[in-house]
């Protein structure tokens, strides 16, 4: 065989990159080719001219190691070699620099969420109006909207029960429970208690993002028969309206008639009494003293308003009781085998052996034990005016109003209530002490138990008692609250959270130190002042500042006198 058979017949190395004549590269040997069959056309690499590689990635895509790079033009794919990576394929998310890494897109994403909240914030708070940080509240005196200012200090409690509002999973009453919260948030201190929040929220329901909600159970009920009855529901002989006014006492007892007929809708108690029978027994609580002692005649418009409630409640009552039988029907039915069939719920009292008590004693010495509503800390503009130096200071009011007076002598009291033994109420009368808590007694339909002074002892009045009890309220300033007493729909400011102890303490040492006559009388051709002696002044730091117990106390104060 010659040189040139022998040259030919020698197998050529596979895989080499052929190197140009006129400069040797040297080679190298790559993966073995994969099988022609594995490619297709639609697999060919394409290139992306439009595509930057950068020197860093370069060296992530599948190119020969040669001394120069080659170009495309240089190194053409043979059939026997697998095609080249192209820029474009080999250039991944993690290797080119203009595509955002994943922290840059959950910065963004969340950048966008709170861009996203903030508008949504926005939007329900002028849909709400109080995005301009005013009451809001409608007054009763003008009809107009209250424009005391929000309290600064609340924003982010309201901007959290927004986002709460917002969830769209929210029911009927979850939705009137948070305008409820926002409500009393919203408005000042003369406006935050529930027949102004009430009447904010019915207003809200229908301007909410999102369209109108429909109200609860207990709200659609109490829509139907409307606000309890100011004037007597009774009609009078000449068959005209009765425009006498309703006990504030009777009028509560109605509204818990109402609230117990829900509640039996509701299912909340066991139903001892029919709801004709309770319908009876709210008629007789919306009558005056004078209607009360004959036969009288309901206004029309009053009995079609009681009869649709009353049949609304009745129909809840049925829908709920029948949900409540086909439970217990499949309760049984999954265990027909068992000994025993346990009830989904006991099964209603038979009508016959409810209990009707008649309609004129249905409430007889039944007071009211339910907690106060505290609606905040009660706060004044500027609570300097109000320390224990400057009220001392000031000279006595010498008005005729008993109200204001601080003239005459009196009687400081102090007083609980059931249901409230944290609180304690904190008063003064010029009067008998167990004449003016009967007088709380009626009006808001508690039993007051008497603490100070003592039942038992012998009470002589006080010199000056109304500022007595303004030295006493200033030094349990930060122990004061608001209250809401639903019964008589009003809220109290004279309520303390302090122990028993404490406050009789301090009302012993006003009241010891006010019989050293510390204020002098000085009378002119004008006018009568009554000013606070000098020698008073200077020790008047060392009395505020005292705070032991009232024996001590009358000791201490007495040895001064000395």
């Amino acid at each position: 065989m010659s040189q040139m058979e022998s040259a030919v017949a020698r197998p050529s190395p596979a895989n080499f990159y052929p190197s140009p004549p006129t400069s040797p590269q040297p080679v190298k040997r790559t993966e073995k080719a994969a099988p022609r069959s594995s490619f297709s056309k639609k697999s060919e690499p394409t290139l992306d001219f439009g595509s930057v590689v950068s020197p860093e990635s370069r060296g992530n895509c599948a190119t020969p190691v040669t001394s120069s790079e080659s170009t495309p033009s240089e190194s053409t794919p043979s059939e026997s070699t697998p095609p080249e990576s192209t820029p474009s394929e080999s250039i991944t998310s993690d290797s080119t620099p203009f595509e955002s890494t994943p922290s840059d897109s959950t910065e963004n994403r969340a950048s966008k969420d709170e861009e996203s909240e903030a508008e949504q914030l926005i939007q329900w708070k002028e849909a709400l109006a109080i995005s301009n940080g005013k009451c809001g509240a409608i007054r009763k005196s003008d009809r107009e909207t209250c424009s005391n200012p929000m309290p600064a200090e609340k924003t982010q409690e309201m901007d959290d029960i927004i986002k709460l509002l917002c969830k769209p999973c929210n029911s009927s009453l979850q939705i009137e429970t948070h305008l409820d919260s926002l409500a009393q948030l919203a408005h000042c201190q003369y406006h935050d208690h529930p027949p102004f929040r009430e009447a904010r929220i019915s207003n809200w329901l229908k301007v909410l993002p999102g369209g109108p909600r429909p109200p609860s159970l207990q709200r659609r009920l109490l829509l139907i028969l409307g606000p309890a009855p100011v004037k007597c529901t009774s009609i009078t002989k000449d068959g005209n309206h009765c425009r006498n006014n309703i006990a504030q006492a009777r009028k509560s007892d109605a509204q818990k008639t109402v609230r117990k007929m829900i509640e039996m809708a509701m299912g909340s108690i066991e139903q001892e009494s029919s709801l004709t029978h309770l319908a009876e027994v709210w008629q007789h609580y919306t009558l005056c003293h004078a209607h009360l002692k004959y036969s009288f005649k309901t206004q029309d418009d009053w009995v079609k308003r009681l009869k649709e409630f009353r049949m609304a409640c009745q129909s809840e009552m049925n829908s709920r009781l029948e949900e409540e039988k086909l439970k217990a029907k499949e309760a049984t039915a999954a265990n027909d085998k068992a000994d025993e069939v346990i009830l989904a719920s006991p099964p209603p009292t038979p009508r016959s052996r409810l209990v009707h008590k008649s309609p004129r004693t249905f409430w007889d010495g039944v007071y009211e034990t339910s907690q106060f509503k505290i609606l905040g800390k009660y706060e004044v503009i500027d609570k300097s005016l109000f320390t224990v130096a400057m009220v001392a200071r000031e000279q006595l009011n010498t008005e005729d109003d008993k109200s204001k007076n601080e003239i005459n002598d009196g009687f400081v009291y102090l007083y609980q209530v059931s249901g409230n033994d944290s609180l304690v109420k904190i008063g003064f009368t010029t009067g008998q002490v167990a004449r003016r808590l009967e007088g709380w007694k009626k009006d808001c339909h508690r039993e007051p138990a008497q603490l100070y002074p003592a039942l038992d002892a012998v009470c002589k009045a006080v010199p000056h008692a109304h500022r007595v009890e303004r030295l006493v309220h200033a030094e349990l300033m930060e122990h004061r609250v608001r209250v809401y007493c639903e019964p008589c729909e009003k809220q109290h400011i004279e309520w303390f959270k302090v122990s028993v102890k404490h406050a009789v303490a301090v009302i012993e040492k006003w009241s010891l130190w006010i019989q050293r006559r510390p204020y002098e009388k000085r009378e002119t051709r004008q006018s009568v002042k009554w000013s606070l002696k000098a020698e008073e002044a200077k020790c008047l730091a060392d009395i505020a500042g005292h705070s032991e117990i009232p024996e001590r106390t009358g000791e201490s104060l007495a040895s001064k006198a000395e």
